[in-house]
């Protein structure tokens, strides 16, 4: 799995593996799924989704899901992701 590197709110660096990511075209944003290694029990990986933006060049941020519209799309993308 490919690792990046991510900024914490604190100023942190953080490396992270990087699952997948896609873009939605409905709604015209790209999105990530990282993991942290951590586990979320009966042998599941905790995952965690965002919305990314370049700012400049190969400089990336990560924007939360705020919305539960979005949300839901979210959703159903990454269904359709497995499912295929």
């Amino acid at each position: 799995m490919k690792k990046i590197s991510i900024k914490n709110m604190d100023g942190t660096m953080e490396e992270v593996d990087l699952v997948n990511s896609f873009k939605i075209n409905k709604i015209n944003k790209q999105f990530v799924i990282l993991s942290k290694g951590e586990s979320a029990g009966e042998g599941m990986s905790k995952i965690y989704i965002s919305e990314f933006v370049e700012t400049e060049p190969g400089v990336y941020n990560l924007i939360g899901i705020k919305d539960d519209e979005t949300w839901q799309v979210v959703k159903q993308a990454m269904k359709e992701i497995v499912e295929s």
